[in-house]
């Protein structure tokens, strides 16, 4: 693990200058005005099927980004096999299938949370709060293990000039051959991630928390159907952030992180890579 941390940190510092910037572009799309509210598909918010409008909106920024995103991949991978930057061509060939793998990764990570949520929400009206964030568990494990089997499919679609659905095997394929190492690995960007969303999103995060309390509070209270229901019409809504100075120095961090993640990712993926070879070429030995 120690090693893969320490290839990704090089790669990280080795690409600042020719690959970051595509990854900056990509964070930056989303803070520009034409973005609207939702800003991308990337940012995967079902509320914008619900409106032409914004919906047209996320498919142009989701596909402008997931081909800076396959571009930054293909010079990344060209960091460390000198001269074998396949050009822009195939990065804007990669670009579907980027943007339909990481839907589908997406809708796996929500159907998951939102399956959470529910489990959450039964076990507390049946049995109380402790025992339901214990049955949260249940639907939460599988969640993050599939999250963790995915994580790698942007390599194999630009890389291997794969489709979404065998990018998303390819990566579940290698994920399964070290999965405590992948688990532990990702989890290292994922917290960086986490600490920048944070910084933008932390006063909002406090606010709902403390909304969250008094609707528990209300709930243990009240119990006719009604009631619950203003209640839930409580829950915090999702914010539009305008577009501000602020917006784009949060994506700059949102930038770093996704660079950091994606160097990580990639050391992970190619180390990967290299031990199911040695061991196919060790099986055509014998």
């Amino acid at each position: 693990m120690r090693e893969v941390l320490a290839a990704g940190w090089s790669l990280f510092m080795a690409g600042l200058p020719g690959v970051f910037p595509w990854v900056l572009a990509a964070e930056v799309l989303q803070a520009l005005p034409f973005a609207g509210p939702h800003n991308s598909l990337l940012n995967t918010d079902f509320s914008v099927f619900g409106n032409l409008d914004s919906l047209i909106r996320a498919l142009i920024i989701g596909a402008l980004q997931a081909f800076l995103y396959s571009a930054a991949v293909q010079r990344l991978a060209a960091l460390v096999n000198a001269g074998q930057d396949k050009g822009i061509w195939n990065a804007l060939r990669s670009t579907p299938a980027v943007l339909i793998g990481y839907l589908g990764y997406e809708i796996v990570v929500i159907v998951g949370l939102v399956l959470t949520f529910a489990v959450f929400m039964l076990g507390l009206f049946v049995l109380g709060l402790v025992p339901a964030l214990v049955l949260c568990i249940l639907p939460l494990a599988p969640t993050a293990a599939a999250s963790t089997a995915l994580a790698l499919f942007i390599y194999p679609a630009v890389l291997e000039r794969r489709g979404p659905i065998a990018a998303l095997k390819e990566s579940s394929r290698l994920a399964r051959t070290a999965w405590v190492r992948v688990s532990l690995v990702i989890s290292v960007p994922a917290l960086v991630l986490l600490l920048v969303w944070f910084v933008d999103n932390g006063q909002e995060l406090i606010k709902s928390l403390f909304e969250m309390r008094d609707l528990l509070t209300g709930l243990s209270e009240q119990g006719s159907s009604p009631d619950i229901q203003a209640l839930l019409s409580r829950l915090p809504q999702q914010s539009v952030k305008p577009y501000s100075a602020w917006a784009l120095f949060n994506a700059f961090l949102g930038a770093i992180a996704w660079w950091y993640t994606l160097a990580v990712c990639y050391a992970e993926y190619r180390a990967l890579k290299m031990r199911v070879d040695a061991r196919a070429e060790e099986s055509s030995r014998h």
